[in-house]
């Protein structure tokens, strides 16, 4: 578990790197396609810094259960926590990131944006379940 969740830490590190103030309008969706006068609300400091806050703060519970599963033998639970952490782990850019686009946009991406969250938790939720209760190996021989 050790080296899956290192690897894992790394890319969503490297992925909260890129997103600066500089490099958010071209990397985050929906900017593109805003009108002038929407696009002069978005504070892309403030969403770069929860961005990067988020995804740093899920490489570093990767690298903490990837430390503690090399520890610890439970392979059931250190995988659900890998499950959760990738999936509940993204849940707080919901939040989070409003703050910074106070924008108001049609009903229908609001929908959308609740449909990924419950989306998001379901998934994980689902996810950790059937992996902790997995019998058997997760090992690839």
């Amino acid at each position: 578990m050790l080296t899956p969740c290192l690897v894992i830490a790394f890319i969503i590190f490297f992925i909260g790197g890129m997103v600066t103030e500089e490099t958010a309008p071209g990397l985050l969706s929906g900017y593109n396609t805003m009108s002038d006068e929407k696009k002069k609300n978005v504070d892309f400091k403030g969403i770069a810094k929860v961005f990067q806050t988020v995804f740093f703060s899920i490489a570093l519970i990767l690298v903490a259960i990837g430390i503690l599963s090399y520890f610890f033998e439970n392979e059931n639970f250190w995988a659900a926590l890998l499950t959760l952490t990738c999936t509940w782990g993204f849940i707080p850019l919901f939040f989070l990131g409003k703050k910074y686009d106070p924008n108001t946009y049609p009903k229908w991406q609001y929908a959308v944006n609740y449909f990924v969250l419950a989306f998001l938790f379901l998934l994980g939720l689902f996810l950790a379940i059937g992996v902790y209760t997995h019998e058997g190996t997760f090992l690839i021989e």
